[in-house]
C-alpha cells in the first residue's frame, strides 16, 4: 500500500490540534480560543515547538523514506545499488581499456616484449599486451592495449606512436596504428547500465551458457551498446556473439582488437562444448520517407528525435521492429497531430546479424 509523506505543514497542523485537545483538557479554567491562539500564533512559544516538531518528524519521515529505497535495486542510490548487485554476483563495470594493433619497424629478429610502452597523441600510456619478433621485412604488428582505464586511450588509426620503453634495433617512432586504431576505452559503469544488468541477472538467472548468458557476460566487461546470441551460427554446437560497442543511439562496429578481447573473455565462460565466433553486427540502414502535419522544422525535428529515440530503444541485432511501434513512436512526437509512413511499406526484417539503424529521412508534403 502507498505510504504518503505528510508535508512540514500538515504535520504541524496535526500536532496543532492535538497540543490544543491536550492544553483544553489540562486548563479548563482557560479560554479555548487563547490556546487556539497560543498554538498556532507565528510569535507563540508553543507554536515555536510545535513547528520545531514537525520539521524533525518530517526529516525522520525523510530518513524512512530513503532507507526504504534502498531496500529495492530499482530505488536504490548507488552505493546500495553496488551492494544488492554484489549479492547476485553482478559487479559495477570499472572504466575499459582501449586495445588496437599497431606495427613496429626494427631489426629483423628483434624480440620485442610484453609491455613495451608507447604514448599515443593525446598523451595516454600503452603497452604491448603480447610479444613478437620483427620479421624478415623489418616490421612486425602486435595488439596494444591502454595502461589506464576510460576514454583518454582511444586514438584513430594510421596514428604514429612514440615509443617510450627504449629498446636498441627499434625505430622509436615507426610505432603506427592500423586503420582501426585504439579503441573500446570507456568510462565507469554508469548506475543504470548496472541497475539494467542486475534486473536481467535477477530475472534471468544464469543458466551456463543460455541465449542470455552471452549478453550478460560481455556485458559485465564490455561497454558493449547491443549483444545478440546466434544459436548453431556455423553448425550445431557453434554459438555465434554479434556485438555492437559506441552508444544505443550511436552504434559503432567492434575492432579486431575488441573481437578479439571478447572472446578471450567469453573463452573462460562459455560451456566446454560451445564452439564460439564473436562477430561484428551489420549495419541494416533504413530510410524513411514520412509526411507529417502540421509540416513544421519543429515537428519534424521532434518526428526524428522520436524516431531516433525508438530504434535506441527497441533495435536489437536480428529482431524484427513492427510498423504500428514505430508509427506509435512519431505519434508520440511533440507536435505531432497525424503522419503518414511511406516507407519502409511493412516491419524491418533483420538478418540475425544485422542491426537496424535509422537513415536518411525524406519528408512528403501532407495532403
Amino acid at each position: 500500500m502507498p505510504f504518503p509523506l505528510s508535508s512540514p505543514e500538515e504535520l504541524a497542523e496535526s500536532q496543532a490540534v492535538e497540543m490544543a485537545a491536550a492544553l483544553k483538557a489540562l486548563r479548563p479554567d482557560v479560554e479555548p480560543l487563547a490556546i487556539d491562539r497560543a498554538v498556532r500564533s507565528e510569535k507563540g512559544l508553543v507554536a515555536a515547538h510545535v513547528r520545531t516538531d514537525a520539521i524533525g518528524l518530517y526529516e525522520t519521515h525523510l530518513h524512512l523514506r530513503w532507507w526504504g529505497d534502498q531496500y529495492m535495486p530499482d530505488t536504490a542510490e548507488l552505493e546500495a545499488l553496488i551492494r544488492h548487485g554484489s549479492i547476485w554476483g553482478v559487479y559495477q563495470r570499472a572504466a575499459t581499456k582501449a586495445v588496437g594493433f599497431a606495427a613496429f619497424t626494427g631489426t629483423p629478429g628483434l624480440a620485442i616484449p610484453l609491455g613495451l610502452q608507447l604514448r599515443t597523441p593525446g598523451g595516454a600510456l600503452v603497452e604491448t599486451s603480447e610479444a613478437g619478433v620483427v620479421g624478415d621485412g623489418g616490421s612486425v604488428t602486435l595488439a596494444l592495449v591502454a595502461t589506464e582505464g576510460g576514454t583518454a586511450g582511444n586514438t584513430a588509426g594510421g596514428a604514429t606512436l612514440p615509443i617510450v620503453t627504449a629498446l636498441a634495433g627499434l625505430d622509436p617512432q615507426a610505432a603506427t596504428l592500423d586503420g582501426d586504431g585504439l579503441k573500446g576505452g570507456a568510462a565507469e559503469e554508469t548506475p543504470a547500465s548496472l541497475l539494467e544488468r542486475l534486473l536481467a541477472v535477477i530475472r534471468e538467472p544464469g543458466h551456463g551458457g543460455a541465449d542470455f548468458d552471452y549478453p550478460n557476460w560481455v556485458r559485465s566487461a564490455f561497454a558493449a551498446s547491443k549483444v545478440k546470441t546466434i544459436a548453431n551460427w556455423v553448425g550445431p554446437g557453434s554459438v555465434g556473439v554479434a556485438v555492437a560497442m559506441g552508444t544505443a543511439l550511436a552504434p559503432e562496429e567492434p575492432s579486431p582488437a575488441e573481437i578479439a578481447a571478447i572472446a578471450t573473455h567469453l573463452e573462460g565462460l562459455r560451456p566446454v562444448t560451445a564452439e564460439l565466433h564473436v562477430l561484428a553486427y551489420l549495419p541494416l540502414v533504413v530510410p524513411f520517407t514520412l509526411a507529417i502535419t502540421p509540416d513544421t522544422l519543429a515537428n519534424r525535428a521532434a518526428a526524428q528525435a522520436a524516431l531516433a529515440d525508438h530504434f535506441a530503444r527497441e533495435a536489437t541485432i536480428g529482431g524484427r521492429m513492427e510498423l504500428s511501434r514505430i508509427s506509435e513512436a512519431v505519434s508520440a512526437a511533440n507536435g505531432e497531430y497525424a503522419h503518414r509512413i511511406e516507407s519502409p511499406a511493412a516491419a524491418i526484417a533483420p538478418a540475425p546479424r544485422e542491426l537496424p539503424l535509422l537513415g536518411a529521412i525524406t519528408w512528403e508534403a501532407w495532403s
